[in-house]
């Protein structure tokens, strides 16, 4: 399917720093899979800089691949945008751009013409005005999760939580009118495509966050947890708290040799120091790599949208998952179904326990969970999908 498609995205692809990286990655490598033509227009901020020579072939060339750098840092006078502004705050970061650097990109975009225009993420649709395309694109929103509804705010003080309630209302009314603007809508899951259905009549579709994972073996080693997870987002770093403070002295008392191994971005040095059976990586080279070498992938959050791409990732490499519910939303019946769910402490704990009591069991399960997470997040089964949403 000899396609041209103009990928936008709200950070670089690569290096795969995190879940939302890993996300594009796979939308870009499977419409690359599917034979359409593929440039990339990526937003690049402090946190995720752009580096051309980290992307992968075709990719790796400035004829295939720009940016448009953007000011994401808080500042002292964003206070008073967060107050008085009648625009979302968050997506206003994403438009701190030079307009030298606009006209550079708008110069780069009038030399080719495309099929289909892919905003992907909401916050890459910031810069939707500003820019023009030739011809007549049909134009995609594929949206990661429905940033609304993410609780960012549930752990500040109540006054706090006013004054950001309202700034929660103007994403809303950001994303309706992305929403609207576009020809298509692919969600990544069926309760984000059925809470996005409700409010614009636009085609709204679902297609999977597929992950090109190889299989491995269960280790040999005795049974050992594991989490993986950046540390400059406040829901793990929540829920590794409660984690630890809650969870891990209950199996503890049962089980004192256990150990819960933690990777992951920008972990501060201190983070579990002097914690019994509690090893912390830090960042590691290879994610697959380190699931790799552990047993049962621990998910304990309670905020945010969306799929969790490390529970895709930890299934379909053959490991169990113990998540709580929010941990295993997005996911279909199929899948939940041979995750060992949790929402309490108490209830978390003795799922651990449970595995470590009976190891058979819960490698029998994760081969279980791989095969469902084959049939909703294999590469076949998305591709596959991709190229009937393209085709109509």
């Amino acid at each position: 399917m000899n396609l041209r498609v103009l990928l936008l995205s709200s950070k670089p692809a690569f290096p795969t720093l995190d879940g939302g990286c890993k996300a594009t990655a796979s939308m870009l490598q499977l419409l690359h899979e599917a034979g359409c033509h593929v440039d990339v227009l990526s937003l690049s901020t402090y946190k995720h800089p752009f580096s051309l020579s980290a992307f992968p072939p075709p990719w790796n060339r400035a004829e295939r691949c720009i940016q448009l750098p953007v000011d994401t840092r808080f500042r002292p006078l964003d206070v008073a945008a967060l107050l008085l502004s009648s625009s979302s705050y968050q997506v206003q970061r994403f438009r701190r751009f030079s307009r030298a650097d606009l006209a550079k990109v708008q110069s780069w975009l009038n030399d080719r013409r495309y099929d289909i225009v892919l905003w992907d993420s909401i916050y890459s649709m910031a810069i939707a005005e500003d820019l023009s395309f030739e011809g007549n694109p049909r134009q995609i929103a594929r949206i990661h999760n429905v940033e609304h509804h993410i609780s960012r705010f549930l752990h500040l003080p109540s006054w706090i939580q006013a004054v950001l309630k309202k700034e929660q209302k103007r994403l809303e009314a950001f994303e309706l009118r992305c929403w609207k603007r576009v020809d298509e809508i692919w969600a990544m899951t069926k309760e984000d495509a059925d809470q996005v259905s409700t409010g614009v009549s636009t085609l709204v579709r679902c297609l999977a966050v597929p992950m090109q994972v190889e299989a491995r073996d269960w280790p040999t080693a005795p049974l050992r947890f594991f989490h993986l997870g950046a540390m400059d987002w406040k829901p793990n770093v929540q829920g590794l708290e409660w984690l630890l403070a809650k969870v891990w002295p209950m199996v503890l008392a049962v089980r004192p040799e256990a150990e819960l191994h933690l990777a992951g971005r920008a972990f501060p040095p201190e983070f579990a120091q002097g914690v019994s059976g509690v090893v912390v990586h830090g960042e590691v080279e290879s994610a697959q790599d380190f699931t790799a070498q552990h047993h049962v992938l621990v998910v304990p959050v309670f905020e945010g949208s969306g799929i969790r791409i490390k529970t895709v990732e930890a299934a379909l490499q053959g490991r169990m998952v113990i998540s709580t519910s929010k941990g295993a939303a997005g996911l279909p019946a199929s899948v939940r179904s041979q995750i060992r769910l949790a929402d309490t402490a108490e209830e978390m704990a003795q799922q651990m326990l449970d595995c470590l009591q009976n190891p058979s069991a819960a490698q029998a399960q994760a081969a279980s969970l791989q095969q469902a997470m084959l049939t909703f997040a294999g590469w076949n089964s998305a591709l596959s999908t991709l190229n009937t949403f393209l085709r109509t």
